[in-house]
């Protein structure tokens, strides 16, 4: 067991407006709190695993992209969405808002 203190866990802007707090990865889960400021965004992208979100606070548009269907979804304050891997996706930020993401990096 590791304990991962908030001192130790890194800070940074990775967008603007859109900042990541680490909170811990391990060798197959990686888990960060994001705050978003209204208007921010996260431009489409895609990775090799699955993602798992949860909305803390605020509201955000959703927008996923199989490759078969686009779909636009609206989250706010306890809503949670899936992202499976290999998936196009992409978040505006509608109001200021706090997420919990976890990634599962195993293959």
């Amino acid at each position: 067991m590791l304990k991962i203190s908030k001192e130790d866990q890194p800070v940074v802007e990775v967008f603007n407006g859109v900042v990541r707090h680490t909170l811990a990865c391990g060798k197959d889960v990686l888990m960060a709190r994001f705050e978003y400021k209204k208007g921010s965004k996260v431009p489409s992208h895609k990775h090799s695993y699955e993602q798992v979100t949860t909305i803390l606070e605020g509201k955000q548009k959703i927008i996923i992209d199989s490759g078969n269907k686009r779909e636009e979804i609206i989250v706010q304050s306890e809503d949670s969405y899936i992202v499976p891997a290999n998936f196009e996706h992409e978040q505006i930020s509608l109001e200021d808002s706090v997420t919990i993401d976890a990634w599962s990096l195993a293959p």
